[in-house]
């Protein structure tokens, strides 16, 4: 399957910060955890949570997830030795406030989308709203992003997660994708402007 370089910046924004929306940290505030990368140690990668509105068939719509380092799932070693915990994503929508879904999404969600030698070597790298679909309302639209958790690796996928009002979920790989930005400029090396 063709990968894409845009689902790797997905990757990368999620190791990097938080993701879009109204973030919540247990204080409020918006943070960018720095994390020593080590062959010695079992890494971590930024935990983050989401919450948006959404609209389908008519009706309104909160959805809410929970982006954790998971250390009941197994620790992956990438092709470079680095031994990383996997992630997993709790995910709720509600409709005021009765909760209508409710799903724990790990990579073992997307396991057959995956080729099993990339995907041994892959954590749930992030997880978002689908932007690029947010203008379609019979479902709800989510991405994945499996893969590598060194941002300059070039093992990534991105899954497309499409779920119906009765709990029904879809998932394919998706070629083009569109998240919020997380903020101005992301696009730009910070690096630039030390020269």
């Amino acid at each position: 399957m063709r990968k894409t370089t845009f689902a790797i910046s997905i990757a990368a924004i999620c190791l990097l910060t938080n993701c879009t929306g109204n973030n919540t940290t247990q204080n409020d505030q918006d943070t960018i955890v720095n994390n020593s990368i080590s062959k010695n140690t079992v890494n971590k990668m930024s935990e983050y949570n989401l919450e948006g509105e959404v609209v389908v068939d008519g009706d309104k719509y909160t959805y809410e997830f929970a982006f954790n380092n998971d250390t009941k799932l197994p620790i992956v070693t990438t092709a470079e030795g680095y031994k990383y915990n996997d992630n997993s994503v709790k995910l709720y929508i509600n409709r005021g406030q009765e909760i209508v879904y409710e799903h724990t999404f790990t990579k073992e969600s997307f396991a057959n989308l995956i080729p099993a030698a990339d995907y041994q070597r892959s954590v749930l790298a992030g997880f978002n709203f689908n932007y690029m679909q947010q203008d379609k309302h019979d479902r709800f639209y989510f991405i994945a992003v499996v893969g590598d958790p060194d941002e300059t690796s070039d093992i990534s996928y991105s899954v497309g997660i499409a779920i119906d009002k009765n709990g029904g979920v879809a998932t394919s790989i998706v070629e083009t994708i569109e998240t919020e930005p997380i903020n101005d400029n992301l696009n730009q090396d910070p690096d630039e402007f030390d020269a």
